[in-house]
C-alpha cells in the first residue's frame, strides 16, 4: 500500500454507496471524480455488494492501489 506521499498524487474523489437494502445490506458503489480532473481507470465504474462483508470488499476494490488487490467488477 503507497505512503502518506503516494496518497497525495490520487486526486480527490468520492464514493458513492446506494443502498438497495438496509438489512442485510446490499447496493452498489460508484466512484466520482472532483470536477476538473481525469476520469482515472475505476471512476464512474459501479461495484454491486450483499452484506457487510460484500461492502469492505467493495470499498477495497475502489480505493486499492491499481495492481495491489483491485479486480475487475463481474
Amino acid at each position: 500500500m503507497a505512503g502518506a506521499a503516494g496518497a497525495g498524487t490520487m486526486g480527490r474523489v468520492e464514493i458513492r454507496i446506494v443502498l438497495d437494502r438496509a438489512e442485510p445490506p446490499a447496493g452498489r458503489l460508484r466512484v466520482v471524480r472532483a470536477a476538473g480532473q481525469d476520469s482515472g481507470p475505476r471512476a464512474g465504474q459501479e461495484i454491486s455488494f450483499t452484506g457487510w462483508l460484500g461492502l469492505l470488499r467493495a470499498l477495497y476494490e475502489v480505493t486499492a492501489e491499481p495492481g495491489q488487490g483491485a479486480r475487475p467488477g463481474p
